[in-house]
């Protein structure tokens, strides 16, 4: 089900795109130094969703979520599975998250992005301890320009967007130790908003994770079991006032596209954090 939200006519700005698992309990904060070019990933989004002006309608047939290795699911190199060997501290791995609209919007100047691990162990391992005091802490990071690739359309257009990790939060959604939620933002000013299209895939941004500290002393163990990444949501943003509102989106792409598996994901359960569709008080609890 996809949805879409009204604003309230003003608001203050909100806060930038923080750094790497800076956000204990996955709960922005507003820091001395914020700026405008996050304004609808936090205030002024929680605003909406929180004042329940919100309606539903059906999602179009092409509406849907994707989520592969290496370049977005258009491109040649995109795989649904990572296999990386663990012996080196060089070098990263790269998430594609990228989108397609139920139809076509104009005033884009945000996405919102949910997505969630399931580990194959029963606690998630140091290697994905991303999170503060975490032993892989600092070495996940998130990005609006797509590093060069060009199989899908850049959402942003070559604006100046930013994008950070905006929380990174062990034991949710459901409360396993195996699991792991990530919240990414991405924006612009309103002046640099932007329009896509009902038909076209998007890339909406990239979620880097760094091999540093995978061997040698210190290091974090776990690099080598398997997991499952789930891609659940992506909040559209639009400059306040917009006819339409937000567009709330939840929809996988075809054959599960919307997952990506690491080390070949076995005995990881991709469905124990499943995309599926959730009533209003739910979705405003994954950006607050």
């Amino acid at each position: 089900m996809q949805h879409h939200a009204r604003h309230p006519a003003s608001h203050g700005p909100a806060p930038r795109g923080l750094s790497p698992g800076c956000c204990p309990g996955g709960r922005r904060t507003i820091g001395q130094n914020t700026i405008l070019a996050l304004r609808l990933t936090g205030a002024a989004l929680a605003a909406a969703l929180v004042s329940g002006a919100l309606a539903a309608r059906p999602a179009a047939a092409a509406e849907g979520l994707y989520l592969t290795w290496n370049d977005c699911s258009q491109g040649s190199t995109a795989v649904s599975n990572r296999v990386f060997d663990c012996l080196t501290n060089s070098g990263s791995n790269e998430l594609y998250c990228a989108f397609i609209m139920p139809l076509a919007a104009g005033n884009v100047v945000a996405v919102e992005i949910v997505m969630d691990i399931q580990h194959s162990d029963t606690s998630l391992p140091d290697w994905w301890r991303l999170d503060v005091g975490g032993c892989h802490e600092g070495n996940i990071q998130a990005f609006a320009d797509p590093g060069g690739r060009s199989a899908c359309n850049d959402m942003w257009q070559g604006t100046p967007a930013i994008a950070g990790i905006q929380g990174y939060i062990p034991a949710e959604p459901r409360g396993a130790g195996s699991q792991a939620r990530v919240k990414v933002a991405a924006s612009v000013l309103p002046q640099d908003a932007v329009s896509v299209d009902g038909s076209s895939m998007y890339y909406a941004a990239r979620i880097v994770v760094n091999n540093d500290h995978t061997v040698g002393t210190p290091s974090c163990g776990g690099c080598d079991k398997a997991a499952c990444l789930v891609l659940n949501s992506i909040l559209v943003g639009r400059v306040p006032g917009s006819p339409g509102g937000d567009y709330f989106l939840q929809t996988p792409g075809p054959g599960a596209a919307n997952w990506a598996r690491w080390q070949g994901g076995v005995g990881a359960d991709c469905a124990a954090v499943p995309v599926r569709n959730v009533a209003w008080g739910q979705v405003k609890s994954l950006y607050r």
